[in-house]
């Protein structure tokens, strides 16, 4: 019986240290020597009861029966459990319990490395977990150390390191490699070798993955446009709770880009990603709610709250523009004209055509809302 626990990366640790559980992989640890007293804490794993991991492999360590290799797995195993349930001091407690026992031990580095550098925020002291973890092959750590590489946090700057590390956990398979090995491949042009391993861990259910491919194609990057096939992708990523999928799968129903035109659609997909705290897609939202292409969609107290929390994040004109038209939707014509003339004054001095803004600002000051 193998006993396992979702393995986090250092994405996955950074939304559960804010209680959003959105696990995307799960890898194998050791085999325990007495299999039938850990049947149910594997269950429990596999159906994120990691309350009830924690109480049994409490109960197995206080009957202090197993040999030490299990006493590692089994407080390795509880030491990820209590990380994602946020109680990382006690996690922190099990975890260098278990290195004592064996420093070579590479989940428990691994994860010592997530809780250095994600509760800590200390990378360069993260790193060094990472290295002893990814010495004897570990391809988590190996992901997570080329990670600190590529964006020389924590580490000097070194995208040829991060290459080799990203190519060995590729190499065994771990999919949570190909992403990153993909970008790394497209920055240096080889677009082929970069869709290659997209499609791959998107056939494998990465969320990411798909947002990646979708992007190439509907940017016709690398590969041929195909807006039908990036909703597609998209919406894979999307109904995995993506944020930036669903904000940008909002925008091709928006546009009827490879899907039929869908209003609706598209509102819902900009509420989802919005409700993540996607500012962009709060904004498009938004714009639709003050713009009332449909009775239905015609909400103008809640597009000027909205509007008002994307100006606080990013005061674009675009954004700008959004909040003018929901204050107009509401009658506040005067703050609405305020808000265009700013965005204009805006959008000129970085040379953008602002001929819709003039004819937005025109209707604002005789009275009157913009509808889409």
């Amino acid at each position: 019986m193998i006993f396992c626990l979702p393995h986090l990366n250092g994405h996955q640790i950074t939304t559960v240290l804010t209680r959003v559980l959105t696990l995307i992989a799960v890898f194998p640890l050791a085999v325990m020597a007495e299999p039938s007293d850990f049947s149910a804490a594997q269950q429990a794993a596999q159906e994120g009861r990691y309350e009830d991991v924690i109480t049994i492999l409490s109960q197995a360590l206080e009957q202090q029966e197993l040999d030490e290799a299990d006493q590692v797995v089994a407080l390795s195993n509880r030491g990820i459990a209590l990380s994602l349930l946020g109680a990382h001091g006690r996690a922190r407690v099990d975890l260098e319990a278990a290195v004592a026992l064996n420093p070579e031990h590479e989940l428990t580095l691994n994860q010592l490395g997530l809780l250095t550098e994600h509760v800590d925020e200390n990378p360069a002291a993260a790193a060094e977990w990472y290295r002893q973890a990814a010495r004897s092959g570990f391809a988590p750590a190996q992901v997570n150390l080329a990670r600190l590489l590529v964006d020389g946090v924590g580490v000097e700057r070194d995208r040829v390191r991060a290459r080799v590390l990203l190519e060995q956990a590729a190499a065994s398979d771990y999919m949570l490699a190909f992403v990153p090995l993909g970008r790394l491949y497209l920055s240096a042009g080889q677009s082929d070798r970069a869709v290659s391993l997209f499609e791959a861990a998107a056939a494998g259910g990465i969320a990411i993955a798909h947002f990646e491919l979708a992007a190439l194609q509907e940017a016709g990057r690398g590969i041929e446009r195909d807006y039908a096939a990036a909703a597609q992708h998209y919406r894979e990523a999307a109904m995995q709770g993506h944020a930036e999928s669903q904000n940008r799968l909002g925008y091709l129903y928006r546009r009827g880009l490879g899907v039929e035109r869908d209003l609706m659609e598209a509102t819902k997909w900009y509420q989802l990603a919005s409700d993540q705290g996607h500012w962009q897609a709060t904004n498009r939202l938004a714009w639709l709610l003050a713009g009332c292409p449909r009775p239905e969609i015609c909400n103008g107290p809640l597009a000027v709250r909205l509007a008002r929390q994307a100006a606080r994040v990013d005061r674009t004109p675009s954004v700008l523009d959004t909040l003018a038209a929901a204050e107009a939707r509401v009658g506040n014509f005067d703050e609405a004209a305020s808000l265009l003339d700013e965005a204009i004054a805006l959008a000129e001095t970085d040379g953008a055509d602002t001929r819709a803004f003039s004819q937005r600002l025109g209707l604002y000051r005789q009275g009157k809302p913009f509808s889409l």
